[in-house]
């Protein structure tokens, strides 16, 4: 269900009270996002705590424009003030996860850095595990293994973020102290599988901007549920071996009008 901007941050300070923090910390992919977010972070006083997490990693050069953390005092009127500036924003929920973490800020910086880099291919190709886009955090949370899980999350009691349908998500954490946790960190190998799961996620998410698809194409009320079926169709895809994009694209719009509940074909991404 829909929730409202203020109904959601409510939400939010209560269960940063019940766990008794007195900060929110944000991640926001700031790729593609069209919000002066560095700049109006620099006017406010105090300041916050700020971490580009790709610096120190190979794509550094991209860290102004990638993944930055921050942690936003839950007191101070300044603080309170631009975060519902930032959540008045166009398409913010795109771009904004929040999280509830009691590590210190630096430790929690180095963590989530740490999973922004991912390897596989038995240790021969290596790139960025985009968990922190809160369109694929679900996906990228839910393929890890159970090992890779509880050292993933354990910096955080709980992730918080709004879906492609302005509902309300959140999964919890595996919350450990800091000083139980494995250092160094162990590296995130995905294998075939994980990595086949990631790239239907981004297929789909493609699929659905280049053909600009609507649930009610296809007989769907969400778009949850639309993205849910393209990454069924690109799994099906997989499965026939079909790499040509225009033979993809085909089997792909063949498959949603058989499996959805009604394949408009007089709609975008319908045969001719």
């Amino acid at each position: 269900m829909r929730i409202s901007t203020d109904n959601w941050l409510a939400c939010l300070h209560q269960q940063a009270e019940d766990a008794k923090l007195p900060h929110l910390d944000l991640l926001i992919d700031a790729t593609n996002f069209d919000y002066p977010l560095l700049s109006s972070l620099a006017a406010l006083e105090p300041p916050v705590q700020l971490a580009k997490l790709f610096h120190d990693t190979p794509e550094a050069d991209l860290a102004e424009i990638g993944p930055i953390l921050l942690r936003l005092n839950r007191q101070p009127h300044a603080h309170q003030s631009w975060l519902r500036d930032l959540l008045a924003s166009q398409n913010w929920h795109s771009h904004v996860l929040v999280l509830l973490s009691p590590w210190g800020f630096n430790a929690l910086g180095r963590h989530l850095r740490h999973c922004t880099q991912a390897e596989w291919n038995n240790g021969r190709a290596s790139g960025l595990l985009r968990y922190y886009d809160p369109r694929l955090f679900l996906a990228a949370s839910d393929m890890l293994s159970p090992q890779q899980g509880r050292w993933f999350h354990a910096s955080v009691i709980a992730w918080h973020w709004l879906d492609r349908d302005h509902a309300a998500r959140s999964l919890s954490g595996h919350h450990t102290p800091h000083g139980q946790v494995p250092d160094p960190l162990p590296r995130l190998c995905l294998d075939k599988e994980q990595i086949a799961s990631l790239q239907a996620w981004s297929a789909a998410e493609d699929y659905r901007r280049r053909w600009a698809i609507q649930p009610q194409h296809y007989g769907l009320a969400q778009q949850e549920s639309l993205v849910r079926q393209l990454v069924h169709a690109q799994l099906a895809a997989n499965r026939e071996a079909l790499h040509a994009i225009d033979t993809r694209d085909a089997f792909i719009r063949s498959w949603l009008e058989a499996n959805s509940p009604r394949g408009n074909q007089d709609q975008p991404g319908g045969s001719a």
